[in-house]
């Protein structure tokens, strides 16, 4: 009985990979990324999309048809079904599972832990009772609520912040991922590093009406994990000076 429940999801498993063959995606993209901040990196963050589309197009055997909208018309075209699904940096809480389907994340740009480059910490959960930076109550609660232990202070900009931590006045801040990537390797490499994962799932994601276009959720989401496998995913990442 069990070989006959194995061939059978085998071959639901093959005619849904055949199913998606040679189709073609309509995808909404805004180039802004708003409200996103990409602290000038938004041409980059386009480029490393436009090749992981055309990456996951290549292993899953399907074409992404690329549609540039302007970010206040992005939803609306999705709405409108002028596209089956739309890049977008809204993130998947409940009531938004209600509206929309959410592919997995393939860009990841929430805060992250920086400190001295010469302090040997890996964690957020290391610094207990130290005194972390912060820049909005919104990441303030998010420290606190994994870590209450830690002493929160406010900067008011990302290089205040950075210069408190190398003068030793704060033991590390939090900044999102990609601001804080950008100002290690220019003004202040060497000096601080990036210390943690991202502490939260904010980040880009394809996105589709709730209900509607799951294959495409799923063609996405296979083609994104191959890509991660394989170590394509991560040079890309580098290409586009994204890591």
């Amino acid at each position: 009985m069990w070989k006959r429940l194995l061939f059978l999801v085998l071959v639901a498993l093959t005619c849904f990979s055949c199913s998606s063959k040679g189709k073609t995606y309509r995808v909404g993209v805004d180039p802004s990324w708003y409200p996103l901040n990409m602290m000038g990196k938004e041409a980059n963050v386009y480029a490393f999309t436009d090749e992981l589309l055309r990456a996951i197009s290549r292993e899953e055997g399907v074409f992404f048809e690329r549609i540039n909208v302007s970010w206040d018309n992005l939803i609306l075209g999705l709405r409108e079904r002028h596209y089956e699904g739309m890049l977008s940096s809204i993130t998947p809480r409940v009531f938004m599972e209600t509206v929309y389907e959410f592919s997995d994340l393939y860009l990841n740009t929430g805060p992250v832990l920086v400190v001295r480059s010469d302090l040997k910490v890996s964690s957020l959960g290391e610094m207990q009772t130290r005194e972390i930076g912060v820049d909005s109550i919104q990441t303030e609660a998010l420290l606190i609520e994994l870590y209450p232990n830690v002493i929160v202070h406010y900067y008011d900009t990302i290089p205040d912040g950075l210069n408190d931590v190398i003068a030793e006045r704060f033991d590390g801040v939090l900044v999102d991922y990609l601001a804080a990537s950008s100002y290690i390797r220019d003004l202040y490499y060497g000096k601080v590093k990036i210390a943690s994962p991202p502490l939260n799932d904010r980040g880009l994601r394809l996105l589709t009406l709730h209900g509607e276009n799951l294959e495409l959720v799923k063609v996405f989401n296979r083609g994104l994990s191959k890509l991660q496998d394989n170590g394509t995913y991560e040079k890309l990442l580098k290409k586009w000076n994204l890591y």
